[in-house]
C-alpha cells in the first residue's frame, strides 16, 4: 500500500536503534513477567481465567511486533491517526477510571457508565480535559500527553481502589496531605493490582508504543501561540475551580459524598467527580452569622452557668493518657463466640473508674483525626470527615488539653508514640499543641520487643512507666502528665508471623482470619492495660489514667455480614456508627465516682478526663461539659440528641440546630478567626 511502508527494524545497523528495541522489549517482558508471577490472575482453570491468558499474549505480540516492526505511514494519515488519538485520549482516561473504580464491591450496585447523569459525566470530562490541555500545551507533544493522561486515570483510580482495600475509605482529595504517611506504612502491606488494573496499563504500554511509530506530531509550530493557549487553559481551570469545584455548585446539583460508605459515591458519580467534590469539603466556610460580637455573646452565656473548679486543690493527680492503636470490642458489630474473652482485664475494671463507648470520626485509618477531636475539644462534625486536620489546619499555636494542663502546674507534658516520629507532620503539631517533648520509635532500644513488625504494646508501657519515674527522680513536686499512642495493632492483618502467639479463636461458622489476628491483638493490648493499672496501684502519688481505642479496624465486608447475618449491606447511617464505636475507661488508683457513659465522643473525653481528675478546667472545656448534657455525641457523621434521636449535623430541623451551631461558631473562632480568638475562654485562667 502506498500510504503504508512496513520494515523490520533488526536488520538496522543503527545501536541506537537496537538498544531502543532492547528497552522495549525488556518493558514487554517485564509486564508479561509480572503476569505470570502472581498466580490469582490466571491460575483457576475456567474460561474466564483463559480469556486473561489469551488477552495478555495478544497484548504482548502486539509491542514485541511493535518493537522489531516499524510501519511509516504517509505524512497525511499519520497525521489523521495522530489527531484521532489526541481527540479520543481523554474520553479512553474518563472510561478507564470509571471501569477500574467500579471493580471493589459495594452494598449499592455501581452506576453503569451510560447511566450516570450527564453532569457527572460532564465534570468528570472537563477535569480530564483541562488536565490534558495543560500536557498538551506543556509538552508540545500529542503522543506524550494522551499517554500520560491515561496513565494518570489509570494510578488515580487504583490508588482509590486500593486506599479503600486497606481502610475501607477510599482515597479522598485532603489524603494528598498525608501522602509521606502514605509511603512510611506502604512498605507494612501487601499490595497487588488487579487484573484490570493490570490489563490497563499494560494497554497504555501499547498506545505508547504506537505513538513511537507515528512521527512527531507538534499542537503548536510557534512558541507564542503555544503560550497563549496555556495562558487561556489556565485560566479555563481557575474559573472551573472557583465555579464548581470550590463553591455550592455540586452540593446544590445534589452531588454529595456519603461519607458512611463514600466508595458508593465513586461509583455513583464516577471516580473523579466525587475526588473533585471531596476537594470542596476541606474548604471551611465561615458560620451562618458568625462575628466576634456573636462569639462574645456565646461565651458570656455559658460563662453565666459555669462555676470555678477546684481552684484550691493544692496537688492535682498525675495523667496519663494512653491512645491505644485500633483498640475496640468488635462485638459491638455483632453477634461471634470466641473460645475465650479478649479483652478481659477491660470488662472485670468497676472500682474507680469512667467507663463506656465513646464514638470516633474514623474507622481504619487517620488515627491523627481523633488525636486532633480528643487533644483540642474541636470536632470534625464541623469540618469534613476527609480532611485530616493535623496537616491543613494546624499551622500555630492552639489551645489544648495539652497546653492547658501545663498552665495547670504539669510536668513532664511528653508524647509517646512508637513508631515514625513524622507521620501526618506530628512533630509541628504536636509542639503548637503544647508538648515539651516528642518521644519516638528511635528512643527505644534496638533489641525492643516486638509484636509482628511492631513495638509492642508491652514494650511501649515499660517506656511509659520509665518516663514517669524519671521525671519523679528529676521533680516530683509537680503532677506528671504523659499522652501516649501506641502502634502494636496498626494494620495489615493478613500475616502471620512467629513472634505473634494466637490463643483468641472465632467460631469456625463466623471465623475469619483478618478478624481472628485482630482479637489476638487486642488481647494483647488488654493486657498491657492490666499492666499499666497495676503499676500506679503501687504508686503512692494519685495517678488517673485515660486509656481508650482511636477507632475500629478495617474488617472484611464477607465477615461484618457473616456476625449481622446479612444485615450490615443495608445498614442506614445510625446504625452506621456502631463502626465508629470504641470503648474508653478512665480509671484512678484513689477514690472516685464510678460511671457509666453509653454514649460520649472524642472532642468530649478530655472535659470528661478533666472532671474526673479535678484539674481546673477551661471556659472552652466548661462548655463543652454543657453542650455534652444536650448533644452527648457528636461526630462528622451526625450527633444523638438527649432526646436518644440522631440527626444530621447540618439538619436545621433538629431541635439542637441553635446549640449545634453555637458551638460551631466558638470552634471557628478557635481554629480560624485567630486574630480575634478569645484566648482567655480557651485557656485556663489563673489570674485569680
Amino acid at each position: 500500500m502506498q500510504n503504508i511502508k512496513i520494515t523490520c527494524t533488526l536488520k538496522s545497523g543503527n545501536s541506537k536503534q537496537k538498544i531502543a528495541i532492547a528497552a522495549k522489549l525488556i518493558a514487554a517482558l517485564v509486564f508479561l513477567g509480572y503476569f505470570i508471577s502472581i498466580q490469582e490472575m490466571y491460575y483457576i482453570k475456567n474460561d474466564f481465567f483463559l480469556k486473561r491468558i489469551v488477552f495478555v499474549l495478544g497484548l504482548f505480540a502486539v509491542v514485541v511486533f511493535l518493537s522489531i516492526i516499524d510501519v511509516q505511514l504517509s505524512k497525511k494519515l499519520d497525521r489523521i491517526v495522530s489527531i484521532f488519538l489526541m481527540v479520543i485520549s481523554p474520553f479512553s482516561a474518563w472510561i478507564l477510571s470509571e471501569v477500574l473504580i467500579n471493580e471493589p464491591s459495594c452494598a449499592v450496585p455501581h452506576t453503569g457508565i451510560m447511566q450516570k447523569d450527564p453532569l457527572w459525566i460532564g465534570i468528570s470530562l472537563a477535569v480530564i480535559i483541562l488536565l490534558y490541555l495543560v500536557l498538551l500545551f506543556v509538552t508540545n507533544s500529542i503522543g506524550i500527553s494522551a499517554t500520560v493522561i491515561n496513565i494518570i486515570a489509570i494510578i488515580f483510580s487504583t490508588a482509590v481502589c486500593i486506599v479503600y482495600e486497606l481502610r475501607g475509605i477510599p482515597m479522598m482529595a485532603s489524603d494528598v496531605m498525608t501522602i509521606r504517611t502514605a509511603a512510611n506504612v506502604a512498605g507494612e502491606y501487601s499490595i497487588q493490582l488487579t487484573f484490570k488494573e493490570y490489563a490497563a496499563l499494560f494497554m497504555c504500554l501499547v498506545l505508547s508504543y504506537v505513538f513511537l511509530q507515528l512521527e512527531e506530531t507538534k499542537v503548536c509550530e510557534k512558541l507564542w501561540k503555544r503560550g497563549l493557549a496555556f495562558i487561556v487553559v489556565i485560566a479555563c481551570s481557575v474559573g472551573f475551580t472557583q465555579k464548581v469545584v470550590l463553591s455550592d455548585y455540586m452540593k446544590d446539583h445534589g452531588i454529595n459524598v456519603r461519607m458512611f460508605r463514600p466508595m458508593e459515591s465513586y461509583q455513583k458519580y464516577g471516580a473523579v467527580t466525587t475526588f473533585v467534590r471531596s476537594i470542596g469539603y476541606a474548604v471551611v466556610q465561615k458560620p451562618e452569622g458568625y462575628s466576634v460580637g456573636k462569639v462574645k455573646q456565646i461565651i458570656e452565656k455559658y460563662q453565666d452557668k459555669q462555676k470555678k473548679t477546684n481552684g484550691s486543690i493544692k496537688k492535682y493527680p498525675n495523667i496519663i493518657t494512653i491512645l491505644n492503636e485500633t483498640y475496640s470490642d468488635i462485638k459491638v458489630l455483632g453477634d461471634f463466640k470466641t473460645n475465650e474473652d479478649y479483652m478481659p482485664f477491660y470488662r472485670s475494671m468497676k472500682d474507680n473508674c469512667v467507663k463506656g463507648y465513646t464514638y470516633a470520626s474514623i474507622v481504619g485509618g487517620q488515627t491523627a483525626n481523633t488525636e486532633f477531636e480528643l487533644l483540642t475539644g474541636n470536632t470534625l462534625g464541623f469540618l469534613s470527615p476527609d480532611i485530616t486536620a493535623f496537616q491543613l489546619y494546624i499551622h500555630d499555636n492552639m489551645p489544648s488539653m495539652v497546653s492547658n494542663l501545663k498552665e495547670n502546674g504539669y510536668s513532664g507534658n511528653k508524647a509517646l508514640h512508637p513508631f515514625n516520629p513524622y507521620n501526618y507532620n506530628r512533630p509541628a503539631v504536636y509542639n503548637y499543641l503544647g508538648f515539651s517533648e516528642f518521644l519516638a520509635k528511635q528512643d527505644f532500644p534496638e533489641d525492643v520487643k516486638m509484636l509482628r513488625e511492631y513495638i509492642s504494646d508491652d514494650a511501649d508501657i515499660d517506656k511509659v512507666i520509665s518516663e514517669y519515674e524519671k521525671n519523679r527522680k528529676e521533680d516530683s513536686s509537680q503532677p506528671y502528665f504523659m499522652y501516649n499512642l501506641t502502634i502494636q495493632n496498626h494494620s495489615p492483618y493478613d500475616k502471620d508471623h512467629s513472634n505473634f502467639k494466637q490463643t483468641i479463636k472465632l467460631e469456625n461458622g463466623k471465623f475469619d482470619a483478618y478478624a481472628n489476628r485482630y482479637l489476638n491483638l487486642i488481647k494483647y493490648s488488654d493486657a498491657s492495660l492490666k499492666k499499666i493499672v497495676q503499676y500506679f496501684e503501687n504508686c503512692k502519688e494519685p495517678t488517673v489514667i485515660l486509656f481508650l481505642g482511636d477507632h475500629q479496624p478495617r474488617l472484611t465486608d464477607v465477615f461484618l455480614n457473616k456476625i449481622t447475618n446479612g444485615e450490615y449491606s443495608h445498614w442506614g447511617s445510625e446504625e452506621m456508627m456502631k463502626r465508629y464505636q470504641v470503648p474508653f475507661v478512665i480509671w484512678a488508683n484513689y477514690d472516685i465516682p464510678e460511671q457509666y457513659i453509653e454514649k460520649t465522643s472524642m472532642n468530649y473525653l478530655q472535659s470528661i478526663l478533666m472532671q474526673t481528675a479535678g484539674v481546673d478546667m477551661s471556659g472552652y472545656q466548661k462548655f463543652l461539659n454543657q453542650i455534652r448534657e444536650e448533644i452527648p455525641t457528636i461526630t462528622s457523621h451526625g450527633y444523638w440528641g438527649k432526646n436518644g434521636k440522631f440527626y444530621e449535623v447540618d439538619d436545621k430541623k433538629s431541635p439542637y440546630y441553635d446549640i449545634i451551631q453555637e458551638y460551631r461558631i466558638i470552634q471557628y473562632n478557635m481554629m480560624f478567626d485567630i486574630e480575634n480568638r478569645f484566648d482567655s475562654f480557651f485557656e485556663v485562667d489563673k489570674s485569680n
